[in-house]
């Protein structure tokens, strides 16, 4: 690429980085020349049209790269409203799904001559459309309830502890907004749900394995538990769960994530070495204090029958599967 190339591309990248959005073609010769470097693997092609470095796509992580494509959109779409979970990445909710495509627009109705694999349109005869980093979505509450309404269980439940948890509402708030809007087809798994919600559940990995132990059947934990470190008065050590057996015993259990060790929110500035020798100083302390730790990963939530064989060694308590978000 000669150095005019080069002058051009940057330009496009510095445009696109200061707009919050992926590059994209003004006019049809530009097109040609992005679709040439994507060819040419200079550049990444994330969605058709849309075009990023790629070392710097591949750093990013899933919310931040469906941001950038909802925003990429809504330059191209301005009268787009965007919801479901494309609104939720917005507003800054826990979206458990790694992928950022298709994106989720709201609709008077559905139009079948202009369905496409990168866009699914949801009809809301009743869009309450906000503005939110310049781009138009809608309403947080009303974001909630179609997630609730059309999620899984275990990405629901992650939507709505971040609900909870970063509003800082009551589960009440949601609730009846959910009544509110009834003839909304399958409120009541939204209330469902919701009744399972909870905001100590501090990120969507935590919902999500708590929702798949509620599925199974298993005693719900209590989270973030406090235990008094028995060696240091005054000091004490949260747990991610905490079960009390029939037995009298009591099991923590923690879920591992690569997260705990590079994220820099999480790690204080410490190194990776630093952050395991304080979990290894923890879970000896836990132990000292009468806990059994029970330490499983993302990928063994994911895999059920894993996850159950690990709970059942550790004597969770469980009775029948349950249905799907409905408290028994």
């Amino acid at each position: 690429m000669n150095a005019r190339s080069e002058m051009w591309l940057e330009t496009m990248m510095s445009d696109a980085y200061h707009s919050g959005r992926l590059v994209i073609a003004r006019t049809d010769t530009e097109a040609r020349r992005l679709e040439r470097l994507a060819n040419e693997q200079v550049l990444v092609r994330p969605v058709r049209g849309m075009f990023w470095d790629p070392t710097e796509w591949q750093a990013l992580k899933p919310p931040e790269k469906a941001r950038l494509v909802v925003r990429t959109f809504a330059v191209k779409h301005p009268k787009w409203v965007f919801c479901n979970e494309s609104a939720a990445h917005l507003h800054g909710l826990e979206v458990s799904d790694p992928s950022f495509t298709p994106v989720h627009i709201a609709v008077q109705r559905i139009s079948t001559a202009k369905k496409t694999r990168n866009v699914i349109r949801h009809p809301m005869p009743d869009v309450d459309e906000v503005l939110v980093q310049g781009v138009k979505v809608t309403s947080l509450e009303q974001t909630v309830l179609y997630c609730l309404i059309e999620m899984n269980f275990d990405y629901a439940l992650a939507v709505a502890d971040s609900a909870l948890r970063k509003t800082g509402l009551p589960r009440k708030h949601f609730v009846e907004f959910a009544q509110a809007h009834a003839q909304d087809i399958g409120y009541e798994r939204a209330l469902d749900v919701l009744a399972w919600a909870n905001p100590l559940s501090e990120n969507g990995g935590e919902s999500v394995a708590r929702a798949v132990m509620i599925e199974q059947g298993y005693a719900v934990p209590e989270l973030q538990a406090e235990i008094a470190d028995p060696f240091e008065a005054g000091r004490s050590y949260r747990c991610d769960y905490l079960w009390k057996l029939p037995t009298g015993e009591f099991v923590a259990g923690e879920l591992d994530g690569r997260d705990k060790y590079r994220n820099p929110e999480m790690t204080a500035g410490r190194d990776a070495v630093d952050v395991l020798a304080d979990e290894r100083l923890r879970e000896s302390r836990l132990g000292a204090a009468g806990l059994r730790v029970m330490r499983f990963s993302y990928a063994d939530v994911q895999d059920v029958g894993r996850f159950t064989k690990i709970m059942d060694l550790y004597g969770i308590p469980r009775g029948p599967m349950r249905p799907r978000g409905r408290r028994l």
